[in-house]
């Protein structure tokens, strides 16, 4: 099962240039715990193999979600975004490029070649030389497996690890919601109940209680307006209008609340996002799946998901408005954008597509 993990530490370690090397580790557009800690994970093992390796966390979004933020804030974690580099040099910049929880398609230029994916979505990849990606519960605890299998322990009250132990404790906590999601194996027990032997209690409270931003429940209420939601056998689906990205966050955390409305099995939430519609998915019938139907109804290229959760980003091209464009033009967008997204989920989740 750790190919992978000995593929890289060969290639790694027979750099002819150890004190040269520059890792990217590769975050998804906006980074969550699982994807964020696993990195910092990957760190700590890349470190051991060489001390002199220098690691860089990236990504190309917002940190937006409010848990995500504190995660950030109260770890002091260190992310720089792609766009404070030099683009046209990006390949040059590093040695080699990993992806974490996400493939190279989905965070890279078609012009950078990446070493490894590492990942546990249903996806494939043919851009990585090296791929470990398995459906497991969260990214974290394969990361905590390779730790394992290399003997590189946690130390009691070395701040550092009690740092890395903590991410990759909630990491595992939020993308498997708290161990109870169908894809849970038994490594993310294993890694969950092994890590909480070195948290910092102090921050994972912090984080669990992360501060609700107050427009959070403005759109709440925009949603709970009878003309932007529809409700029909089991599925709820809702439009909230145009949103900045700093906001995206909410329609994850709408979508969660939806779906445990009872008599709702399976919750879309949309909005105008910049120049893409942006829509988050979540359900809790057991026979959905939720990866393919992301797909089937926003296209392969632009949606994907795992148990129970998914999400799409699907360009508006031609229709974007001007950022200057007219308040009533913007709005006869979002209205078209609403009545069709509406339309398409209930006519392919009725079966007729």
């Amino acid at each position: 099962m750790c190919k992978p993990l000995y593929e890289l530490k060969d290639i790694i370690q027979g750099d002819p240039n150890p004190e040269k090397l520059k890792i990217a580790l590769v975050l998804h557009e906006n980074p969550d715990p699982d994807c964020i800690a696993a990195s910092m994970g990957m760190a700590k093992l890349l470190k051991t193999w060489n001390s002199e390796i220098k690691c860089t966390y990236l990504y190309s979004g917002e940190i937006a979600h409010p848990q995500n933020k504190t995660f950030v804030n109260v770890l002091n974690i260190s992310l720089t975004n792609i766009s404070e580099l030099e683009k046209d040099t990006l390949g040059e910049q590093f040695s080699h490029f990993i992806t974490v929880d996400v493939t190279p398609e989905r965070c890279l230029p078609d012009n950078i070649e990446c070493l490894m994916t590492i990942d546990h979505h249903r996806v494939e990849t043919k851009r990585a030389k090296i791929t470990d990606i398995r459906f497991v519960g969260a990214t974290s605890s394969i990361i905590w497996e390779y730790l394992q299998k290399e003997n590189v322990e946690f130390q009691e009250n070395d701040e550092d690890d009690a740092i890395i132990a903590t991410a990759l404790s909630i990491g595992i906590k939020t993308d498997t919601s708290n161990l109870t999601t169908e894809n849970v194996a038994d490594l993310d027990w294993e890694a969950s109940q092994k890590l909480m032997g070195f948290v910092n209690r102090r921050y994972l409270s912090s984080i669990d209680n992360y501060p609700i931003p107050p427009y959070y429940f403005d759109l709440r209420r925009q949603l709970d307006k009878e003309e932007n939601f529809r409700i029909d056998n089991g599925i709820f689906v809702g439009g909230i209008g145009y949103i900045t990205q700093t906001k995206r966050d909410a329609l994850p955390n709408m979508a969660d609340e939806r779906a445990r409305v009872e008599g709702i099995e399976t919750a879309f939430i949309f909005a105008i996002v910049g120049d893409h519609i942006e829509v988050s998915v979540r359900s809790v019938g057991l026979s959905v799946d939720v990866n393919a139907l992301c797909q089937k109804i926003f296209g392969k290229q632009y949606a994907g998901g795992k148990m129970g959760a998914g999400a799409g980003k699907i360009p508006l091209g031609f229709l974007c408005p001007n950022a200057n464009a007219p308040e009533e033009i913007k709005e006869k967008i979002w209205e078209a954008v609403k009545a069709f997204m509406i339309d398409k989920i209930f006519h392919v989740m009725s079966g007729n597509a």
